[in-house]
């Protein structure tokens, strides 16, 4: 596995203007184990913060998912089921010993969460772990595109976004706290998060990966150039990638979301949201 290209940037808050420091965004690409991952912390909405010495307690939870993922990567021979069974138990333990306040006691909307993707080269395959709406663009060297995770969730969300953002800011607020806190039950939805059952909630494919596979691996802010802009396709958006690199894709990217009255019409909750992408070869 080679990085060809990365890149991440800091969206806008919320409530307007852009987030301080590095965003909620993180990403993992460890060339030894075969693996790479971009991880899009879900932004803070609840009343009590777990992580008050860092920017956000997204952005720290992504810290947290990265550093655990680089500390301990997967057993040669342990399939994704199997890894991140235990991975995530690991992942509660790092973020408990974190966290100001027990996890137990804080609501369920404080507790950091985040949606990621997860790849792995291996034996000729491409084997991917997803929960939310992170993906990657897979383009075999026979020009077979395929796509590891949803794409269609991105879409899904501005349809959704397009409805709550008709409401003021304040009921938009309490019913972004009322969706996170239902999050990793059977009542609501399934991520990662603190709750380590949800391991066999986890979407998991396998594709074939020749020599000369290429896969753009990306945050849901920066497929915004497919859904909901519709600027290019899956295939347009890999090959422009490869042709003209990331960062000039995320400059067309960020041209397109310098007016927030756009927000309700386009549905986002962010004018711009954290946006991270890599370029990798297998």
């Amino acid at each position: 596995m080679k990085l060809l290209d990365s890149i991440s940037a800091p969206g806008s808050a919320l409530g307007g203007g852009m987030k301080p420091g590095a965003g909620d965004d993180r990403y993992v690409f460890d060339e030894e184990a075969g693996v790479a991952c971009v991880i899009d912390g879900a932004t803070d909405v609840g009343a009590v913060r777990l992580f008050p010495d860092a920017e956000s307690d997204a952005a720290r939870f992504a810290e947290i998912f990265a550093h655990e993922l680089l500390a301990n990567p997967p057993a040669e021979t342990e399939s994704p089921q199997a890894y991140f069974l235990r991975f995530l138990l690991r992942l509660r333990e790092a973020s408990a010993m974190r966290a100001r306040h027990l996890l137990e006691d804080a609501p369920r909307s404080s507790l950091p969460t985040a949606a990621a993707t997860w790849l792995r080269a291996r034996d000729g395959a491409l084997e991917s772990a997803t929960l939310g709406d992170t993906l990657a663009i897979v383009l075999s060297n026979d020009g077979t595109i395929s796509i590891a995770g949803d794409a269609g969730k991105p879409a899904d969300e501005s349809a959704r976004a397009r409805k709550i953002m008709t409401l003021t800011a304040a009921k938009r607020h309490e019913w972004l706290q009322d969706l996170r806190a239902i999050h990793n039950t059977e009542a609501g939805y399934w991520i990662f998060g603190v709750e380590p059952e949800a391991a066999s909630h986890i979407v998991h494919q396998t594709l074939p990966c020749p020599p000369g596979t290429r896969a753009l691996l990306m945050s849901d802010g920066f497929y915004r150039l497919v859904s909901p802009y519709g600027r290019h396709d899956d295939a347009q958006l890999i090959d422009l990638a490869m042709a003209q690199g990331l960062g000039a894709l995320m400059t067309e990217l960020r041209s397109m979301e310098a007016d927030p009255a756009e927000d309700v019409r386009i549905g986002r909750f962010k004018t711009s949201d954290d946006a991270t992408a890599l370029l990798l070869e297998f």
